[in-house]
């Protein structure tokens, strides 16, 4: 399988007024996703609420949709946020909890310069690598091919693959 090819769906991540993620809603969205054989599914992606949400409550989304899907469809999980500490976390939880490949927007009020975006993209990547030694250097390889690829863009992603 090419590194995500095909269709990738990203649907709402439906919340309350507290920022409590609507888990049956969600779930919901996820099942009708995976009915429609999209070939991925992205979880807290580009747009909408997913900034806002605490990390229990992203974490809580990625269970809940993983839970849902069932293997049947790959999961991306968006980790992108306005400090690199806090998109390491996440990146680092999404890995944890089973995500299929993350997708790191480089999120800021204001414009960042190429190399700003690049440091955010290989930091995220060398702090939410795996332990072993083989793994962490080939996971640094593949996250800096695509973050090299999409620099201008400011955006990357990883796939444990790789």
């Amino acid at each position: 399988m090419a590194f995500l090819s095909g269709l990738s769906a990203f649907p709402i991540t439906p919340t309350d007024s507290d920022g409590v993620v609507d888990v049956l809603a969600l779930r919901k969205l996820i099942a009708r996703l995976c009915a429609a054989k999209v070939d991925s599914i992205g979880l807290l992606g580009s747009t909408g609420t997913y900034m806002y949400l605490s990390r229990a409550e992203r974490r809580r989304a990625i269970c809940e949709a993983l839970d849902e899907t069932r293997g049947r469809v790959p999961l991306v999980v968006g980790v992108g946020a306005l400090r690199t500490d806090e998109a390491v976390h996440y990146a680092s939880d999404a890995k944890a909890l089973g995500a299929a490949a993350g997708l790191l927007a480089a999120v800021s009020y204001t414009p960042l310069t190429d190399d700003e975006v690049f440091e955010h993209f290989s930091t995220v990547a060398r702090e939410s690598a795996p332990t072993d030694r083989d793994l962490r250097q080939s996971w640094k390889h593949a996250f800096s091919l695509h973050a090299s690829a999409h620099r201008a863009s400011g955006t990357a992603a990883w796939d444990p693959r790789y």
